[in-house]
């Protein structure tokens, strides 16, 4: 079994913005830590997405969403109070508004 080092918050915080600086926040989203917690929250919040559960509606969750962007928060990265399951459609609006996935021209 391999083993993985744990990093206190603050080496953590230190790592992301060195990320961010780089522009390589991919290397986050494909950490081992990152993938256990987003599998950890899925499981908590039933893999249902929390704005249409909200409505009533139940949307299987396909993303895990940081409500404060890691860009702007990168110390609530791995935090999971910061941390809300969405279907895709969910998540695109959130971070698109209303505007459609494809801007296919009219003919």
């Amino acid at each position: 079994m391999r083993s993985y080092r744990t990093y206190t918050p603050d080496e953590l915080t230190i790592w992301i913005r060195d990320l961010i600086t780089r522009d390589d926040l991919h290397a986050f989203y494909i950490c081992h830590a990152w993938l256990h917690l987003r599998g950890e929250v899925l499981r908590e919040q039933h893999y249902e997405c929390q704005i249409c559960k909200a409505k009533g509606l139940y949307v299987p969750a396909t993303t895990v969403h940081h409500t404060r962007p890691v860009r702007e928060a990168p110390w609530l990265a791995l935090t999971k109070s910061n941390l809300l399951c969405l279907c895709d459609e969910c998540h695109y609006e959130i971070h698109h508004g209303h505007k459609p996935k494809w801007d296919d021209e009219q003919w």
